[in-house]
């Protein structure tokens, strides 16, 4: 987590950094932590997800072979906090790209993001419903939250894959216009 929020504030000072080489390698630092940092915290997501579905769902089978309560609260709280940060860092690993110009790398990042959380939640219909009644929270999280997220990366990536469609064709305007003034 503390390298996932590392990152986030490092993308925040990349930014601001004037000299182009300085910040590039800034920038591919960053990129380069947070996919650390992303695959670490969905690793450990993916294990408490297992460990909440290997729990019964009967009462009388969570009495004799389920876990603990507060240690299922404790992987529950676990998870929504580390899929936060995962949220956190996928985009400013997106950003990071997005600042150097590499689009499709930006693109790649947030496509393998969200095939994550097809294949880790929403792949599997009854895992939000199961969150949400184990959860201590009241408020329906999980069948409410995580579509809106993973629709939100959808959105995302459509959103730099139109700045890529019109980075290339600005570049392209450019290139025609010096063909044609170096053939006048």
């Amino acid at each position: 987590l503390a390298i996932a929020y590392s990152c986030q504030q490092k993308l925040v000072q990349a930014i601001k950094l004037r000299n182009p080489e300085l910040k590039n390698y800034a920038l591919m630092q960053i990129a380069s932590d947070a996919e650390d940092s992303r695959n670490l915290l969905m690793l450990s997501q993916k294990a408490n997800v297992d460990f909440i579905k290997s729990q019964p769902e009967s009462f009388w089978k969570k009495v004799f072979a389920g876990a603990d309560l507060k240690k299922v609260d404790t992987r529950i709280n676990e998870v929504r906090e580390s899929l936060y940060a995962v949220n956190m860092v996928s985009l400013a690993e997106a950003m990071a790209y997005q600042q150097m110009g590499e689009m499709d790398a930006a693109c790649q990042s947030l496509a393998y993001y969200s095939e994550y959380i097809h294949n880790t939640y929403l792949k599997d219909e009854s895992l939000l419903e199961r969150l949400d009644m184990l959860d201590p929270s009241p408020d329906n999280y999980w069948s409410k939250e995580l579509p809106v997220v993973a629709e939100r990366i959808l959105v995302l990536t459509e959103n730099v894959e139109r700045l890529k469609i019109g980075r290339e064709n600005e570049m392209r305007k450019v290139q025609q216009r010096i063909t044609s003034r170096l053939e006048a």
